[in-house]
């Protein structure tokens, strides 16, 4: 059952506030995520809301209770609808005087087209397994391939050794270089 409360406080850079209301005396602490409304999840001070909320096993801000969701008062809470996709995000640009705007594909530049090429056979430069990266030379490749441990072919934690031979695609890096190599190893492959 949902109560009625009032927005006591709300930041917009930490993304939380309190709500107040007879049933959750001290207030009831408020994160982002449980603002039930389409668009941007914010509320602001001295709105009326409605809320469902739990008590907390230990005050967090001075409250002693959680809001589970909330919506303004005489509204239906918001639904997004299902995706498609098992994984989904949204992206907002906050703005000096506190407005919104959600960032969609049209306000980022293109990705650059990659430029693969045959396979090629290479011999491992060094690996970093701290930072799960390393270095393939070949001929291909002047300078070297940068190559992160996930394009390497293997079950587990994947780690190339120095020195050993291995077959990959290389890709042109186009627009920058990654760690300043200007080809990225694909689909690395040990020879056995």
């Amino acid at each position: 059952m949902a109560t009625i409360g009032v927005v006591r406080s709300w930041s917009i850079e930490a993304m939380w506030g309190v709500i107040d209301s007879d049933e959750t005396p001290g207030g009831c602490w408020t994160l982002f995520h449980s603002v039930a409304v389409e668009g941007f999840p914010a509320l602001r001070e001295g709105q009326q809301v409605e809320f469902e909320w739990d008590a907390l096993d230990s005050p967090i801000h001075g409250c002693s209770f959680y809001t589970i969701r909330a919506w303004p008062a005489g509204s239906e809470p918001y639904v997004a609808p299902a995706s498609e996709s098992p994984f989904s995000s949204r992206l907002w640009a906050i703005a000096p005087d506190c407005t919104a705007r959600e960032l969609t594909e049209a306000d980022f530049p293109p990705v650059p087209p990659r430029i693969h090429a045959d396979r090629t056979t290479g011999i491992v430069r060094t690996c970093i397994d701290e930072e799960g990266w390393g270095v393939i030379d070949s001929d291909a490749t002047p300078g070297g391939a940068w190559s992160h441990f996930s394009l390497v072919e293997g079950p587990g934690y994947r780690s190339l050794t120095p020195g050993h031979e291995v077959t990959f695609e290389p890709e042109t890096m186009v627009g920058g270089t990654q760690d300043g190599y200007h080809y990225r190893a694909l689909d690395v492959r040990k020879v056995e």
